[in-house]
């Protein structure tokens, strides 16, 4: 049995250790409930599964978790909703599920409808900011709300499907309103895969305050609810998504409104974006009234088909974030609209269009822009059942290429609102772009085209265009024209219009009122192809230039080109009425310049004229074939016959791109800005050569005749000053019609390109196309160094500058300036330094001025600063020559040159004197020395030396530095004044070192190993003294006649000039009674003292008999006071005389006494006594000493204790026992020594006197025993053990119980005996002693002197062998205690009564008597004498009172009964 115990035993321990590390090494699983919570906060996590009726809302709080299993359904009371701000795992098995939901086993949240419909829901009143609803539905606020506490990583949606939720009202901030939908997401970005909304009343989703979710599938509608005001967008988005991480939508199908595209109609975006960065691709919006609308919002929408009733995609205005504007992407989407426009670009968009495929059935255009930048690439644009392609409003800027317009009801391109006659600077870049029209739509327009007109491919209001390489095509079987343009900007090159009608209509724009300013068009027209035409130019009130191209022969027009003036000539006469002016292009004097792209002519014009300017036009084109429709003045038509003139741009022979060329007639008027291409050409262009006015010419001729080709109809009668000579027509001398001259066309260019040159020529054009060769001429660079020659460095040439190329002027009003001026920038700065032999190996310097290359401003430049730094430490100190040079791309700066000193190594000082650590207290300290430098060495070795630095460390932590100059010979002195330095005796520290152009200047010695010296500096007024030599402290001064006070001062440093003296009542507060000054001195003896005296007269009564005063007394040298000197003394004035006071006699009186206390005692007698005869040291002449007591000093509480403690009887004897009379106050020994204490004697005559203080030092002490110096004796030697003790207490020494000797312990507290080597037993003896008392136990003591042992290797064995033991009775505690219970349990036994505890056993174990000591008779027979001697005592049972030792002993024979 025992045996099935033990195995028992070994079990269940074996079970515990195993349990215990399972419970420390296997992680806890979390509890989870199931189907638990209804209502109220989810804290831990819980699952859900089947179906599931909540009974109200649920919050799941931040750190718990909520698992939804795929095929789950929750049942929502009306008005309720689920509020999650820890994690939810909707049926995803990454973040918990059991496994991921699919479309079989969709999880449902679906809410019930209200029990009362006509109760008043929790919305009802709801506020937030300035808000407030009253929404009385009782469904309101059923949904769900996901807050930004969520752990993402435990977060997940799987198939979802919300069914009749309400929606729950949320402020959003970012508007300061209230929105509604049945998914709230605030600030959190959990991924949302395939939703389904159904039934929802307000909206499906809202997000706000940067969420930043994924949406992948799902079905998203918008509301049914029949209150407009709470019904929103299917996905409502309000500041969410970054530009680093957007929102994003994908692969979803939503469905919107189907109200109306009007206002009034309340139609809904699908999708509503505002203040976001956001992701849409392939969204599927199946039907709805309007699609996206995107707001101050940036990102992209993809892939995406569009189908709805009005717009399809809205863009209003834009983000930015600091001075970044952000874009949205609307590429490769199909957006289809029965009622409105594909895209609209509205209030400062940006917006990039490509890869779209647009159709409008009616209602709007293909794509609307206004006052918006975009791009507009790759998209098919039609058809379009009402109005146009493209229609641009406002103040746009917008680039379209390579798109494909069709099938438009109106014109497929309107460029400005001409409609409204509204009008902003503008742009528009068509390049590449495919265009077909029918040609038969119907346009209105009363103001600007006198009513209906068929709609052009291409229309244009006051607006800037430009028209490259675009092919239009309008079917002929309209009468459509291909472009008509009023107050425009227009270049037009390399198109091909197959047009039925007119090619171009050009003319102004008029609104009709005299006094309102008119704008004619400027136009340049090159390489167009004009097919089908029946007339190519139309053109009125404007300045247009068309060069190479083919002129069409009319068909049913009379001529390919009218002009006209309409209207009155613009003249003084008439205060130039009618005058025109180009368009603006800008809206503003720092807005943005808005000038069509390339545009070559300059924008200027003729305000009074209507020109027509023509070069290299074929099909036998000539003047004849230009009509001049109307004539009011001879001026107002003007036909100029020009050349095609191109520049090329050449720097030192090489082909310049890209350089600016600008063209101005000979009174400087600006024709044409050009640039050239990589041919190094610019573009043909025409200039003209011959002006022709339809009047008489100078010999006749039948004009007007409606043309301008008559033989005189030339430059010499066409009103222009031509080849600028301030002469016009026949007053030109060139006009000779009898010579055959005329006045020809005199031209000047500036060619210019930055960074490469500039030209200014002239020439004149004959009657022939010309190409002008430009030679720029480049201005060289400058380069400017800081530094001068001389300029010294270390080992490292350390060089800086500037450069500039051109002319550098600090005044420039503008970047622009300063590029014309400069002309270009400096590429590099070269620099040639020792070891470098040509420029091919030259360093460059380091580019500092944080331009960019080819940056010029006006304040800055490319090195406008640079640096050089190069290590010639390699090289000896001497002077080493450097030039410099700057290169500006195209040629060289003019070399500079400087030579600098390389000095690698610094000065060395010596100072001669003062000595180190000397004293000085004369006010100046010369100091003198030496120093050298290895620059100039062998020949000038200290050239480079010029100031001696000095650093004075002062003693109040305060540094100062100076330099001096030196002697110029290799030697230095200076001479230091410290009168001004503080009033003390302190030491100064003196750093010295020698700087020269390069090392330790401006007070750095940190490369200069300095000279260390520390001077002693005297510059102390010394306090002066003073001593008050009679009276002396504490005398009885019988003050009757006076007081004579007097003393000795002394000043170190001068003289004293005064001494003070005070008089106090110490009883009476301290009350000042006197106050005289002493100023007559006599010099003492020794001539070092001043002895002074002062007599105080003291009134009768003025002083109180046996009242203690105070003399202090201080003296005067004019600058500090001494210390005072106090001095106390009683006055002595009793009311009867002839009776003397007691005097005290000082010759035998002790200062100090010590005693000595045993800290470990606990006898009374623990301490030594102090005992004063005070009947030794006072006497009375008068044989009437009365008592003596304690003086308590009442300016101090130290003293308050001494007359109780310090007990002086009737005898005159006082008395001190320390343990006796302070124990009660403070059981701490080191407290209770006296200090300062004065004895004062009386007589029966009230008479006084005071004893020097004593000190009473206790001094507590501990027994110890210190063993001899040796652990041995010799056979003839003696062990001197010593020690401390209490003065006259007995120390014995035994060896084996037997006494071997004892001594007591001395005054001092210490002790020493001798043990004989005679008394060792053996090798060895242990010495035992006995004090008080107590056993103590000396060291081991060795006869003759011990041999070393070896390792003890039995000691380790016995340890290692201790160590299994303990580990044994470990294991048998676990095994066997059990069995010892079960004895007990199964076998019962009467336990027997114990004797009870002896409460004193302790102290009897310890005071008991060692038998080693009581092993003799004699001794015993001693005890039994000191026993005799005990006595007992009633209320200490067990215990003797030992009166001897004064000390308490265990009773031997006291025993108590057991009970």
């Amino acid at each position: 049995m025992a045996n099935l115990d033990q195995t028992r035993s070994i079990s269940l321990v074996s079970l515990f250790i195993t349990s215990f590390i399972s419970v420390l090494l296997i992680p806890a699983h979390t509890v989870m409930a199931s189907n638990e919570t209804t209502f109220g906060p989810i804290t831990g996590t819980e699952i859900w599964s089947g179906n599931h009726d909540l009974t109200g809302d649920v919050t799941v709080a931040s750190g718990a978790k909520l698992i939804i299993e795929p095929g789950t359904t929750v049942t929502f009371p009306n008005g309720t909703h689920l509020d999650v701000r820890g994690s939810i795992c909707v049926g995803q098995a990454s973040c918990g599920s059991s496994s991921n939901a699919n479309s079989a086993q969709r999880i449902i949240f679906e809410w019930s409808d209200p029990t009362n419909g006509s109760a008043i829901g929790e919305c009802y009143g709801i506020s937030q900011g300035n808000q407030e609803i009253y929404v009385d539905d009782p469904s309101c606020f059923e949904g769900v709300l996901i807050s930004n506490s969520i752990d993402l990583s435990e977060t997940g949606f799987q198939h979802l499907t919300f069914q009749s939720p309400w929606g729950i009202p949320y402020y959003v901030s970012a508007i300061n309103e209230f929105r509604y939908a049945a998914l709230v997401v605030d600030g959190a970005s959990p991924t949302f895969n395939n939703l389904e909304f159904n039934d929802v009343n307000t909206s499906s989703v809202l997000t706000t305050n940067l969420a930043q979710p994924k949406f992948i599938g799902g079905e998203f509608v918008v509301g049914s609810d029949g209150e407009g005001d709470v019904i929103g967008s299917a996905l409502q988005i309000y500041s969410s998504g970054s530009s680093i991480n957007p929102f994003q939508l994908k692969d979803i199908t939503l469905s919107g409104t189907n109200n109306g595209c009007q206002p009034q109609d309340d139609g809904r975006p699908t999708i509503w974006i505002e203040q976001s960065f956001v992701e849409i691709e392939n969204a599927e919006i199946e039907s709805g009234d309007f699609g996206i609308s995107l707001r101050n919002s940036a990102g992209s929408v993809s892939d995406s088909n569009i189908n709805v009733n009005c717009n399809g995609i809205d863009i209003t205005s834009k983000i930015s974030v600091g001075s970044v504007d952000f874009d949205f992407n609307i590429f490769n989407n199909e957006i289809s609209s029965i009622q409105g426009s594909g895209i609209t670009v509205y209030a400062g968009g940006k917006a990039t269009l490509e890869g779209n495929s647009i159709e409008s059935q009616s209602g709007g255009s293909g794509i609307v822009v206004s006052s918006s930048t975009v791009q507009i690439n790759d998209n098919e644009i039609g058809p379009i059942g009402e109005w146009n392609g493209l229609w641009l409003i406002g103040s746009y800027d917008v680039t379209a290429e390579n798109n494909t317009i069709s099938e438009t009801a109106r014109e497929p391109i309107v460029a400005g609102r001409y409609t409204r006659s509204e009008y902003a600077a503008s742009r528009l870049y068509l390049a590449n772009n495919s265009i077909t029209y029918s040609g038969t739509g119907a346009c209105y327009s009363l103001t600007h085209w006198g009513g209906e007109f068929t709609c052009p491919a291409i229309h244009t209001f006051r607006t800037g265009v430009t028209m490259y390489d675009n092919q239009i095509d309008i079917g002929m079987a309209g009468d459509a024209d291909g472009i008509m343009a009023i107050g425009s900007i227009l270049d037009i090159q390399r198109n091909t219009f197959n047009v039925p009608n007119t090619g171009a209509i050009i003319k102004h724009f008029d609104t009709g009122f005299a006094a309102d300013q008119q704008y004619g068009s400027i136009a340049f027209f090159s390489q167009n192809s004009w097919n089908g035409v029946e007339e190519t130019y139309n053109i009125s009130n404007s300045y247009v230039t068309v060069q190479s191209e083919y002129i069409p022969t009319p068909t049913n027009a009379d001529f390919p080109i009218k002009l006209s003036w309409i209207g009155q000539e613009a003249r003084p006469q008439n205060n130039f009425q009618n005058a025109i002016i180009p368009t603006e292009i800008k809206n503003c004097l720092t807005c943005v310049n808005l000038t069509p792209r390339n545009f070559p002519l300059a924008v200027s014009m003729d305000h009074n004229s209507t020109i027509f300017n023509f070069a290299n036009l074929s099909n036998s084109f000539s003047l004849s074939n230009v009509k001049i429709a109307t004539l009011p003045t001879k001026y107002a038509v003007q036909v100029s016959r020009a050349e095609l003139v191109r520049f090329q741009t050449l720097i030192n022979g090489e082909r310049v791109i890209d350089s600016l060329v600008l063209v101005e007639d000979a009174l400087g008027n600006d024709l044409y800005t050009l640039r050239t291409q990589r041919n190094g050409f610019t573009p043909w262009v025409a200039l003209s050569s011959n002006f022709h006015l339809d009047f008489r010419g100078l010999d006749g001729g039948n004009n007007p005749d409606g043309f301008a080709d008559d033989e005189y109809e030339d430059s010499c009668s066409d009103g222009r000053d031509n080849d600028g000579d301030l002469v016009i027509d026949s007053q030109d001398s060139d006009c000779n019609t009898a010579l055959g001259t005329r006045e020809m066309s005199l031209y000047r260019f500036t060619a210019y390109k930055f960074g490469f040159g500039y030209y200014r020529g002239e020439f004149t054009l004959e009657e022939n196309s010309m190409e002008e060769i430009v030679n720029l001429e480049n201005l060289p660079p400058s380069v400017l160094i800081d530094q001068n020659s001389g300029q010294s460095f270390k080992k490292y040439v350390n060089i800086s500058g500037s450069a500039y190329d051109g002319i550098l002027d600090l005044t420039y009003d503008s970047d622009s300036a300063a590029q014309w001026g400069q002309r270009g920038y400096v590429h590099s700065v070269q620099i040639k330094y020792p070891g470098i032999n040509s420029w091919e190996e030259a360093a460059l310097a380091i580019d500092s001025s944080g331009m960019e290359e080819g940056q010029v401003t006006r304040f800055n430049r490319p090195f406008g600063s640079w640096y050089f730094s190069v290590d010639l430490s390699h090289l000896p100190d001497g002077d080493y020559d450097f030039q410099f040079r700057a290169y500006d791309g195209i040629e060289y700066s003019q070399i500079v040159n400087r030579s600098f000193k390389v000095n690698s190594q610094p000065p060395t000082v010596l100072v001669t004197s003062p000595a180190p650590f000397s004293t000085h207290d004369d006010g100046k300290v010369l100091f003198t020395g030496n120093y050298q430098d290895y620059y100039g060495c062998s020949e000038e070795c200290n050239k480079d030396v010029s100031e001696i630095w000095f650093e004075i460390q002062k003693p109040n932590g305060g540094n100062t530095q100076s330099a001096i100059q030196t002697n110029g010979d290799g030697t230095w002195q200076w001479e230091w004044d410290f009168t001004g330095e503080p009033r003390d005796v302190a030491p100064y520290t003196f750093n010295i070192w020698a700087a020269d152009s390069d090392f330790c200047t401006q007070g750095s010695s940190e490369e200069c190993s300095p000279t260390s010296l520390t001077l002693s500096i005297d510059n102390s007024n010394s306090q002066p003294t003073i001593y008050v030599e009679q009276p002396i402290e504490g005398d009885i001064i019988s003050v009757s006649n006076g007081i004579n006070i007097s003393g000795i001062a002394r000043d170190f440093d001068g003289s004293i000039t005064k001494i003070e003296i005070y008089i106090y009542d110490i009883n009476n507060d301290n009350n000042e009674v006197y106050y005289t000054t002493a100023t007559d001195f006599t010099v003492s003896s020794d001539g070092e003292m001043e002895e002074w005296t002062k007599f105080w007269d003291i009134p009768e009564n003025y002083l109180r008999h046996n009242a203690a005063y105070s003399i202090s007394s201080r003296s005067f040298d004019g600058t500090n006071y001494s210390s005072w000197s106090e001095v106390m003394f009683i006055a002595y004035d009793p009311p009867f005389s002839g009776q003397s006071p007691p005097e005290f006699n000082q010759e035998l009186w002790q200062e100090e006494i010590i005693l000595y206390c045993d800290i470990d005692s606990t006898s009374k007698n623990r301490c030594t006594t102090a005992n004063i005869d005070l009947n030794q040291y006072f006497s009375d002449i008068d044989n009437d000493l009365d008592y003596f007591t304690i003086v308590n000093d009442p300016t101090t509480n130290t003293d308050d204790i001494y007359p109780i403690v310090f007990e002086v009887g009737q005898d005159g004897i006082a008395r001190y026992d320390p343990f006796i009379n302070m124990n009660m106050y403070d059981e701490d020994i080191n407290t209770w020594s006296l200090y300062n204490v004065v004895f004062q004697a009386h007589d029966t005559s009230q008479g006084r006197a005071l004893s020097s203080p004593i000190n009473v030092i206790v001094e507590p002490i501990i027994f110890n025993i210190s063993s001899p110096e040796l652990n041995w004796v010799d056979d003839d030697e003696i062990a001197i053990f010593s020690g401390v003790g209490l003065p006259g207490k007995q120390v014995t020494v035994f060896i084996a119980g037997v006494e071997v000797n004892y001594t007591i312990v001395s005054e001092d507290g210490t002790w020493q005996l001798g043990i004989p080597a005679s008394r060792i037993e053996g090798e060895s003896s242990i010495p035992q002693f006995l004090y008080t008392g107590q056993e103590f136990t000396g060291t081991k003591i060795f006869l003759g002197e011990p041999v070393e042992e070896s390792t003890n290797w039995g000691m380790y064995v016995f340890i290692a062998v201790s160590i299994i033991a303990a580990l044994s009775l470990f294991a048998y505690f676990f095994i066997e205690i059990e069995n010892e219970d079960e004895d007990q349990h199964m076998a019962p036994t009467t336990i027997e009564e114990e004797n009870s505890e002896d409460p004193y056993a302790w102290a009897k174990v310890s005071e008991e008597v060692p038998e080693w000591a009581m092993n003799s008779e004699e001794e015993s027979n001693q005890l039994d004498e000191d026993q005799e001697m005990l006595k007992t005592y009633d209320e200490h049972p067990g215990w003797l009172w030992d009166a001897k030792n004064e000390e308490w002993v265990p009773d031997p024979n006291f025993s108590e009964e057991i009970t």
